[in-house]
This record gives structure tokens, sequence and C-alpha cells, in this order.
């Protein structure tokens, strides 16, 4: 936990909060209620056709209402990774989106990374990054913000080189397939990064932890898993003009789903959400927990 109520109350306004059954993801079905308009929310393959990765891009940006989101999720993956000594030769971050700022802290202590995604459109988003090619997001503010709390703010870019060099290969997946990397085929990983995925990418709990037993199969014995989530995400989100379903879960929902898929729990983060945080959103909290297989 984040200590006491005034450090947790320093770290909202840090962040700027607080201000004025088994299926395969392309059968995947809406759950929960929605506390936005909505006629039908997006899922399952609909990533594919409705997703648009410049529109969930736009969230990254200070100033969207999601921006503090993605600076605790960015200072807890940071500390998690450096106080827990999180380390080995390869990486699967899975589920990346177009998305690569979760991963560069976690990026200083491999070797080697494998991204994936379900979305061909994400996948081709990422590419577009590691290859420096033009169009592609400007993540530098973000290097910047990993450097600065490494108190390494000075060679940013030597980090953002180094982790396009690093990432190998960016790969479909599916975490309710038995192998969510089919049909690519790894070895075992040292470690895997789990950013706001599960959730998003399931139907209900028994998905949820299904899910979670999926990607614990391709974890190596004493290995680790870095998950991020949000706590009771009661209504759809929102990416542009579209909305799509996620699972809401507490806690207990997924310290069970992490029992069984024989993975325990070494470190948990997490902060509350107000409703005035994230208009259009109903959120309890956010969390970033460290698990061992």
């Amino acid at each position: 936990m984040l200590g006491n109520f005034g450090k947790l109350f320093k770290l909202r306004v840090l962040l700027g909060f607080g201000k004025s059954q088994h299926r395969t993801f392309a059968q995947a079905g809406a759950q929960g209620t929605s506390a936005v308009k909505a006629t039908r929310a997006r899922c399952g393959e609909d990533y594919h056709t409705h997703f648009d990765p410049k529109a969930y891009l736009a969230r990254y940006s200070p100033g969207h209402d999601f921006y503090g989101m993605k600076m605790f999720f960015i200072q807890q993956l940071h500390e998690i990774f450096r106080d827990n000594q999180v380390r080995g030769d390869r990486l699967l971050d899975i589920g990346t989106g177009p998305a690569i700022a979760n991963l560069i802290s976690a990026s200083r202590h491999f070797s080697e990374i494998i991204a994936s995604d379900y979305a061909e459109s994400n996948r081709t988003e990422l590419w577009a990054w590691i290859r420096a090619e033009a169009g592609a997001y400007d993540w530098s503010h973000y290097f910047k913000i990993v450097a600065e709390l490494e108190r390494n703010r000075e060679n940013w870019e030597v980090i953002q080189q180094q982790i396009r060099q690093k990432i190998k290969a960016v790969v479909p997946c599916d975490v309710n397939q038995e192998n969510p990397l089919a049909p690519s085929v790894f070895q075992p990983f040292d470690a895997v990064l789990c950013s706001s995925v599960v959730d998003v990418a399931t139907s209900c709990l028994a998905a949820y932890n299904l899910a979670l037993r999926n990607i614990s199969s391709i974890l190596k014995s004493g290995g680790y898993l870095v998950l991020t989530g949000h706590l009771n995400f009661e209504s759809n989100y929102v990416v542009g003009d579209e909305e799509f379903s996620i699972v809401p879960v507490t806690k207990p929902n997924i310290e069970m789903a992490l029992d069984g898929a024989k993975l325990r729990l070494v470190d948990w983060r997490e902060i509350p959400m107000h409703s005035s945080d994230v208009p259009r959103h109903h959120i309890e909290g956010l969390y970033v927990l460290l698990a061992k297989k």
C-alpha cells in the first residue's frame, strides 16, 4: 500500500486527481453495468475494426482525463522493478496495445523484450515507433519522466534507443487462448508485464481467472508477473467515439485469480479514485501488483 493518508493525498495531488465462460477474445461479450451512454459495448473482434490506436494514445497527453492514471502506473512500475529486483534475460509484454510507456522502466532490467497485442492496428503502431517512422507517437515525455525517476534525465535518449533495440518481436496475442501467443511458440519468460489487459480482454470473472492461468503457463517457475489495472471499473471504457466492455474486478477477485494461477502475491500498490477524477467512467481505484510463480 502507499503509506499513510497524508502521503496518499500528496500523491493524488501530484497526479492531478481530485481536480474541479472460456472463450477466445474474438468471442468475448460485454459484461457489467455502464455509467456512460452506450448502444452496445465493443469487444472481441471489434478491436480489429473499431479500436482507434490514435484516439487511445491521446489519453497519454498531459491534460487528458486519464493522464494522472498513467502517471500513477509509471511511478509504481518504476518502484516495483527497483524495489523487488525484478530482472532477467527475457520479458514478455502481453497486450502492449499501441503504447510503450509502461515498458520503459521494465526494459532497463531485461536484455530481450517480446511485445504483443491482439489488434493488428496496435502492432502496426508499435512497429512504427520501434522503426522511428514518420508520424509515430512521440514518447519522449515519458522517457524523460522515467529518466528523472532514475536520476538519469540527461540520458533519456539513450534509454529510448536501448528499448528499440531490445524489442525483438511484436506478435499477436489472446489471453483467452491456452497459448496466449499462438501461433507463435516461445520458451517460458523470466517475467511477464500485463498492463490493463485481462479485464478488457475477458467477458466475466471465470474467463478472467482462466486468462491469468493462461498467462502463468508461459512464465518460468520462479518468474514474475507484473499486473496493472483498475478496481471496480463499472462503466464501459471510451476510446474516441467507441465504448469497450470491461470486467469489474476487486482486490479479492484478483487474489483468487492469482491463487488459481499458482502465483503468489509479493507486492501490491493501489490508490483510490473519486467520481470527479475521470468523467464518464466509474472507477474505484488503480493498482499495480507483483506476483511470483
